[in-house]
């Protein structure tokens, strides 16, 4: 059963991106397709026009723990040693000037209200951010709150509910899977 899923979830993605390249246009470019759910394990984002597939990036973490046991928390807390959630590279290939983007994605409603918006940091060609990990799901401690939208069954948008500054940032749907990762751009006004 499970492989079936993989093989399904290949083939979707497949589909989408010989889409993508057999029409050289977006997979969501027309405002009808907005409101279909996009792929499985997909996230786009709206650039003022249509709708672009994120590449999504996997992350690594690293550090003692930073939440383990409470004494860990504490030393963290204290400024000792702290747990990070690193992605590589200095920036994202994805460049947005859009102070307050929207995203979408395929998903149930408890995921979609767990969804988190972390900003990072960059040091020695990487980026990262803190991150507490202890018995319930990693909280990513420098992020932005979002407003969570039901678009239609099974597909829900997101958006922050304040302004992005410019800096590098990524959309974490779930602790298990890659993120999607963009760096907002100042629009130079």
């Amino acid at each position: 059963m499970h492989e079936a899923i993989r093989i399904t979830r290949s083939a979707a993605r497949f589909l989408l991106l010989a889409g993508l390249v057999l029409t050289s246009t977006p997979a969501f470019a027309d405002s009808n397709a907005a409101d279909e759910a996009p792929g499985l394990d997909d996230v786009v984002f709206h650039d003022g026009s249509s709708w672009l597939v994120i590449r999504m990036m996997a992350g690594s973490v690293d550090g003692p723990g930073g939440g383990m046991t409470a004494t860990a928390r504490l030393k963290g807390d204290l400024g000792g040693p702290k747990t990070y959630f690193i992605l590589g590279g200095a920036a994202s290939e994805l460049k947005i000037s859009i102070a307050r983007p929207r995203f979408r994605f395929a998903s149930d409603e408890g995921t979609a209200r767990r969804v988190q918006l972390a900003q990072f940091e960059v040091k020695d060609e990487t980026r990262r951010t803190t991150v507490q990990i202890g018995k319930g799901p990693i909280v990513f401690k420098r992020g932005s709150e979002l407003e969570v939208t039901r678009v239609s069954d099974g597909l829900w948008e997101v958006r922050p509910k304040k302004t992005l500054q410019p800096g590098e940032y990524a959309l974490v749907l779930s602790e298990a899977d890659p993120v999607a990762d963009f760096t907002i751009v100042d629009r130079g006004y």
